[in-house]
């Protein structure tokens, strides 16, 4: 009956065995041989029916009966490891429910007791090392004393390697190793153990019948797991995993079991975290329900009373932030109070209990502003951390948390020392070794904001190590998808960064994060393309092995990712964790890779970010680079001159943030209001209601000339159109990113008068960052001796979208041109169009002209397109290749270089995909285009191309001159149409980008 009730859980077979049992040691003799036996039985099975019940009187009956089989038993009894380790569990257990510490240690002692009478390959030893193991975790779950728990890994391995394969108590065994190995995450934060757990959870599930009465707790154990994992690196895949598991654990527990408190509050918090990544009012609803259920059904007494009502506290203060119920808040003050209450002192749980009581009492002042309940916030919150080991992984929130309650109390009191405390509180925060590289990013901006507050130079400190911190938080951990969303909060932190070191006249400074800082992605996806030509001299097998490794993490990192299912079966959950065990372990061993290689001599700068001195000296001839920092505060511009030693610095005085964000709106409304104008059916679809931004592209252009272009051009000495137009290379920030800029000026319908425009001055180019830029020139030299071939590629009928019949006329005249100079041409038409056709043909042409659909993905940019014959080549898929004969691509597609307005510091969108999959340059488009002039301007484009291939009597293309071609190309249109705003419309959209 008792195996029966360990399949089923019923409390009537385990009731049954326990009667069973009692009768058994009511017929022998109290000094029969086999009392001890029964005995322990009879131990055990009380202690199932405690597990499952909750009754304190059967683990203490449990308790008595196993003593006294032990002193019934002779020392060298063959079963005494065994009685031993019954009692041992049994004081485990009751220590689980009262948390006595004196329970603990008793099991311990006995479990140890145990392993040293029992012989290594005992068949029992494994399950003996198992319950040592479980004592040496419980009591790191009451004390925090972290040898504990890597006492208890040790245990747990060696136990999964002594049992046999195919053994019933595997399961167990592996999801007691991923409990412990979770346990020492929490601590430390390492990514390899959180890892490692959800693949020893998985793998419990996989060879745990269903139906077993063990499932449950597996299914509990994996969704911590997600959740947990969810924490540090923010994947929405793992909240949603998380808590389908945990669904799964509490619908399959009977309603009276002990363990749904425990299940229930766990499913809570997966809720309430879901909810605080996405907003969804249901999570925060269910994560109320669930904790307080768990609060309801828990039994008077249980140890871990303190931890739900605190978790139950955490969601009603998640609530409140949202609704600024004082109701919410005043109860869960009150429930954390009982908490704190109930809670032991010296227990593991006391720092986090304490910080959320500060945290609840800090969000109370904000509504009240009683000094009282700031003064108590501050108070709790520093006793969580002089509670709190120095490196466990929560210590960096922990004073991120304590430096927000001080700022609060400065913000009302104005008192210097609540400043400087909270400086004090963010610093340490920031500079944790251990925790969340969010908390710690987020503690540095703080820091840094707090100095200035002060007046302390000392900010740009603070935001170096902000920068710093930048490529943790997307780490190459992750995947490209993921990286990008970790970065959504914090798009504008580079930005505020350059704008102190400039407020502060450090130029240099300024250029240096700006490029740290700047398209993290794209930096981290040339770093694991970077050359290793030098140190192949050096060491032959340290770069090949560096190669090898570069190359698989980025084959990892830019895999396709599809939501977590939760239909899928849990062979299918393991396959795709086993992707993810591989991509962690190719990151780390990336980093011990690139940590060696800076250990050698001359090595020791390889992959860092380039300096001042460095960038300058490596300055294109051809004309400036011009970045343009715009911040909420300030605006500035920052030019990079050949020759000069010094950045140069502009202010942009009659330009800001506000303004460009209203001119970026303005543009918006005009060209909505343009595509239906063009539509026939603006009668029947309504037009857009009149908006007081309204201005057209005249006005966007003057403003963009008189507050941004002219101001530049006047620094850099341009009083006056030249002879011989330089290149411009612009850099441009924030709301600026989606203005043309390289348009700007004061256009007259009735005709332009020379220097009111800057095409009148320079020939203008986008770039990412400047070390793209410096990248592509060094690679010039690599692309002189190759013939020129080209792509041709036309999608007149890509679905989903209307037909464009321009775009056959526009890729057969680029054809003709190309075959009356000699260009190999090959074009692809509608169904010749597929992804897979394409994708090999780009790896052998140099030049690519793509003529079809293409869109922008709202909030996912890496699966912006364009449209093929077979569906939609993604931006993904597009960094993805390295296409080693890369020189120019013509993107003859409506919104290829409009980027996410999330992450304009990324700058993700086709053209900018185009550069990082290796393409020299890029003519892309920044909003609709009108098809009916596309194929003039595609055909002006070649034709200048051609006509400077010919006067330099040479037989290939030099994509070096595509920015010349375009703007010669759009200066014949300009002439042809004049510059009403119809015909800004339709050239002012294509752009020029890289070199």
């Amino acid at each position: 009956m008792l195996l029966q009730f360990q399949e089923t859980g019923s409390i009537a077979d385990i009731s049954s065995a326990i009667y069973c049992f009692k009768v058994a040691t009511l017929l022998i003799p109290g000094n029969h041989q086999n009392m001890p036996a029964y005995l322990s039985n009879l131990g055990n099975a009380l202690s199932r029916r405690f597990e499952r019940t909750g009754d304190l009187a059967d683990i203490s009956a449990a308790i008595e009966y196993h003593q006294k089989a032990i002193e019934l038993s002779p020392k060298d009894n063959v079963n005494m490891p065994l009685w031993l380790c019954n009692l041992g569990t049994s004081f485990s257990i009751r220590f689980k429910r009262t948390g006595d510490l004196a329970d603990i240690s008793a099991a311990i002692r006995h479990h140890q007791k145990a392993v040293e009478i029992t012989p290594e390959r005992h068949a029992g030893m494994p399950k003996t090392l198992c319950q040592l193991a479980s004592s040496f975790l419980s009591r790191f779950k009451r004390t925090g004393d972290l040898p504990n728990v890597t006492t208890a890994i040790e245990h747990y391995k060696k136990a999964v390697q002594l049992t046999p394969n195919g053994h019933a108590d595997t399961p167990k065994m592996l999801a007691n190793l991923g409990s412990s190995l979770l346990i020492r995450f929490e601590q430390t934060g390492g990514l390899a153990d959180i890892s490692a757990t959800i693949e020893y959870h998985q793998k419990a599930i996989e060879l745990t019948p269903d139906g077993h009465a063990s499932k449950y707790i597996d299914c509990n154990n994996l969704g911590n797991s997600f959740l947990k994992r969810f924490l540090q690196t923010g994947d929405l895949d793992d909240i949603s995993a998380s808590i389908e598991y945990h669904l799964k654990s509490t619908s399959s527990i009977p309603e009276d079991h002990v363990d749904l408190p425990m299940m229930s509050t766990n499913l809570g918090n997966s809720f309430l975290k879901r909810f605080e990544q996405t907003g969804d009012l249901v999570d925060l609803s269910a994560a109320i329900d669930y904790t307080q259920k768990a609060v309801n059904l828990a039994p008077e007494g249980h140890a871990d009373m303190p931890s739900w009502l605190g978790n139950l506290g955490n969601s009603l203060l998640t609530r409140f932030k949202l609704t600024e119920d004082l109701v919410d808040i005043s109860t869960a003050i009150d429930i954390q109070q009982k908490a704190l209450m109930l809670i032991p002192e010296g227990h593991v749980n006391m720092p986090s209990l304490l910080n959320s009581y500060g945290s609840l009492l800090s969000a109370r002042f904000k509504c009240t502003g009683d000094l009282a309940d700031i003064s108590a916030a501050i108070e709790n919150q520093q006793r969580a951390i002089e509670l709190t080991p120095e490196h466990h992984a929560d210590m960096a929130l922990w004073q991120h948390n304590l430096g927000d309650s001080l700022m609060s109390c400065f913000n009302q009191t104005k008192k210097e020392g609540d400043c400087q405390a909270a400086a004090l509180n963010y610093r340490l925060a920031a500079t944790q070794n251990t925790g969340r590289p969010t908390a710690r990013l987020h503690a540095a901006r703080r820091w840094a904001r707090c100095l200035l507050v002060l007046n302390n130079e000392e900010a740009l400190h603070a935001y170096s190590i902000a920068i710093e911190l930048l490529p943790l938080v997307a780490s190459l951990h992750q995947t490209i998808h993921n990286r990008h969303k970790q970065l959504f909060d914090i798009s504008d932190l580079t930005s505020e960064a350059v704008a102190m070191a400039l407020l502060l006249q450090r130029n240099d400074l300024a250029l240096e994060w700006f490029e740290q800082g700047r398209c993290l992605i794209w930096t981290q996806l040339n770093q694991l393309r970077t050359p290793v030509d030098l140190l192949r001299h050096h060491d032959a097998g340290l770069a090949e092995r560096f190669l090898a490794v570069s190359k698989a993490l980025e084959t990892s990192g830019s895999r396709s990712e599809t939501p977590w299912q939760a239909d899928s079966t849990i062979t299918q959950h393991i396959a795709v964790e086993s992707q993810v065990r591989l991509h962690l372990k190719l990151a780390e061993e990336f980093e011990q890779l690139l940590a060696n290689v800076r250990s050698h001599p001359g090595f020791s700068d390889f992959l860092r970010p380039p300096k001042t001195a460095s960038i300058l000296s490596r300055l294109p001839a051809g004309g400036p680079i011009v970045i343009i920092n715009l911040q909420k505060a300030t605006c500035n511009a920052l030019a990079l001159i050949h020759g000069a030693d010094d950045p140069l610095r502009i202010c942009l005085n009659n330009f800001s943030y506000q303004k460009a964000e209203l001119l970026r709106k303005q543009l918006g409304y005009h060209l909505t209001c343009e595509k239906v104008r063009l539509s026939d059916s603006a009668e029947r679809a309504g037009r857009p209601a009149v908006h007081p931004d309204r201005a057209g592209l005249h006005h966007i252009l003057r403003e963009l000339w008189n507050g941004v272009v002219w101001p530049i051009l006047e620094a850099l000495g341009y009083s006056s159109p030249p002879v011989h137009r330089n290149r411009i290379w612009w850099c441009p920030t924030g709301p600026l990113a989606f203005l043309p800029i390289h348009a700007a000026g004061i256009y007259n319908p009735d005709g332009q008068v020379l220097g009111s425009c800057l095409s009148d001055f320079a020939v203008s180019s986008y770039i990412p960052t400047v070390t793209t830029l410096l990248e592509k020139v060094n690679n010039t030299a690599n692309l002189t001796h190759r013939k020129t071939r080209l792509l041709l590629l036309s999608q007149p009928n890509a679905l989903p979208y209307a037909p464009i019949p321009g775009t056959v006329i526009e890729t057969r005249v680029v054809r003709g041109r190309m075959q009356e100079a000699d260009i190999e041409v090959i074009l692809l038409e509608d169904g010749e169009g597929t992804k897979n056709r394409v994708t090999e043909e780009m790896g052998s042409h140099g030049w690519v002209h793509i003529a079809s659909h293409a869109s922008q993905h709202p909030t996912e940019p890496l699966k912006s397109g364009f449209y093929l014959h077979d569906g939609q080549l993604e931006l993904l898929e597009i960094i993805r290749q390295q296409i080693p004969r890369a020189e120019f691509a013509y993107l003859s597609a409506c919104q290829t270089s409009v980027g996410n307005d999330k992450l304009t510091d990324e700058v993700i969108h086709l053209a900018a995909g185009m550069l990082a999959a290796g393409y020299q340059g890029v003519v892309a488009t920044m909003w609709s285009i009108n098809d009916q002039y596309a194929p003039k301007i595609a055909e002006n484009f070649y034709g200048c191309l051609l006509q400077e291939m010919k006067d330099r009597g040479v037989h290939r293309l030099d994509s070096s001159q595509a920015a010349y071609a375009l703007d010669d190309a759009t200066r014949t249109i300009r002439a042809n149409l004049g510059d009403s705003e119809h015909a800004l419309l339709t050239w002012v959209p294509y752009i020029h980008h890289g070199l």
